[in-house]
């Protein structure tokens, strides 16, 4: 079975690639990546939705740590990044090393950068 499920989902990818522009392919592979993984219950559903859409904006009681280089819009989808399971303590610790964040959001190459607090090693 797992052969038969490889082989349709390879000749499924290459004949939907063949009529894509190559600029779509990359997102095309990836939408399909997460819907093989959402059917292994691989991803988190809450997390998936959060990349989609940042979250629902409410009022946001939390003070941005950083308006200087954070917008507050911005600073609202961090607040919402920390009250999913897996992000716990994200919030608090953002603002703690908001100095080592902005190091990351001003670099040309930010995901080489090691992440700062408790997402260091992460």
């Amino acid at each position: 079975m797992a052969n038969l499920d490889a082989h349709f989902t390879l000749s499924l990818y290459r004949n939907i690639c063949r009529s894509l522009l190559e600029k779509d392919k990359l997102v095309f592979s990836f939408l399909l990546a997460i819907k093989i993984m959402g059917g292994k219950w691989q991803v988190d559903a809450a997390e998936w939705l959060f990349l989609l859409t940042g979250g629902v904006a409410l009022d946001n009681p939390d003070a941005n740590p950083a308006p200087e280089w954070l917008a507050d819009k911005q600073w609202g989808e961090v607040c919402r990044l920390g009250d999913l399971p897996n992000m716990q303590g994200f919030r608090a610790d953002f603002a703690q090393n908001a100095r080592r964040w902005r190091v990351i959001y001003d670099a040309v190459e930010p995901h080489e950068a090691p992440l700062p607090g408790l997402w260091e090693g992460a």
